[in-house]
């Protein structure tokens, strides 16, 4: 019997200098710092938030400072002139149809009654969407505010409806005084009405809604915290808007065709400058409520 031969192992097969060597079955993770991206990206946003624009502080007078020359700033120029000149087309129109259109009866309402409605709609949707803006950025704490871009011209019926509701909640206010006062003039309607709507317009904002009656008890409740506020705002939009009414009705004794000329931008000036004193209000009724929190805090504390 022949012994078996040993057989020589295999060797395994050199390495050869080629691609196939370096080669692998699965590809290597790629080594990277840990969360540099998001490092980064922390970085970047809080640097951004850095040097973005923050609120001036607040002036020393409030209900005074920026408050009467607000319309004329470079930012809310354009809109004045703008809801100045929507106002005087609608004038116009509506005394013209009330007067010399009358001459073609039922056809004036036709030929009139249109354009008009369509240019009030139009300019007051405009100025409440450009209220409501002041409103809200004056209250934020800022001082000049863009109101003249940025207003999609669709909201404009929708703000103006707003707004619109928020008028008739404020004279149903008015009419319940004339109710219970049983006077025979109009005047406390119209006293009743005026100093509800500040009432009714901040609770509204407030609450982000158009019907909000339990939101006004906040509002109501500031009327003795920053009674000082409040006792600047009625008498400055009182005296604004009483001065309106007198010049206005002196003018249409005499030439009415050019009280348009000068009423309507005085009133474009009234409505923003209403809104200013309303955010400016808004910001004082703010810092009083966090005041007294604060306070209350404390004593629990």
């Amino acid at each position: 019997m022949s012994t078996p031969i040993n057989k020589p192992k295999k060797r395994p097969p050199s390495p050869k200098d080629d691609d196939d060597f370096y080669s692998v079955s699965q590809p290597a993770e790629p080594q990277t710092e840990p969360d540099l991206l998001e490092r980064y990206m922390r970085a970047t946003v809080q640097k951004r938030l850095t040097a973005a624009k923050k609120p001036p502080p607040p002036p020393r007078l409030p209900m005074l400072s920026g408050v009467l020359l607000f319309p004329f700033y470079l930012k809310t120029l354009g809109a004045w002139m703008a809801i100045s000149f929507g106002l005087m087309v609608s004038a116009w129109l509506l005394m013209f149809w009330l007067g010399p259109g009358m001459i073609l009866g039922m056809d004036s309402a036709r030929l009139f009654g249109p354009p008009t409605c369509l240019a009030a709609l139009l300019t007051f949707g405009y100025a409440a969407s450009c209220c409501l803006i002041i409103i809200e950025e004056t209250c934020h704490g800022w001082d000049s505010i863009e109101v003249s871009a940025g207003i999609d011209w669709k909201e404009w019926a929708w703000n103006f409806a707003h707004v619109t509701a928020l008028v008739l909640q404020a004279a149903l206010v008015g009419h319940l005084v004339w109710l219970i006062f049983g006077a025979h003039s109009w005047l406390p309607m119209v006293v009743g009405s005026l100093a509800a709507l500040p009432l009714v317009l901040l609770g509204a904002l407030a609450a982000d809604g158009a019907w909000v009656p339990m939101a006004i008890v906040t509002i109501v409740l500031s009327l003795a915290r920053n009674y000082w506020a409040w006792l600047f705002f009625y008498l400055e939009t009182t005296a604004m808007i009483l001065g309106w009414i007198l010049l206005t009705a002196a003018g249409l004794g005499q030439e009415p065709w050019l009280v348009p000329l000068y009423a309507a931008p005085l009133l474009a000036a009234i409505m923003l400058i209403y809104a200013r004193l309303a955010g400016r209000l808004a910001g004082c009724i703010a810092v009083g409520m966090l005041s007294h929190r604060t306070k209350g805090d404390h004593r629990d504390a």
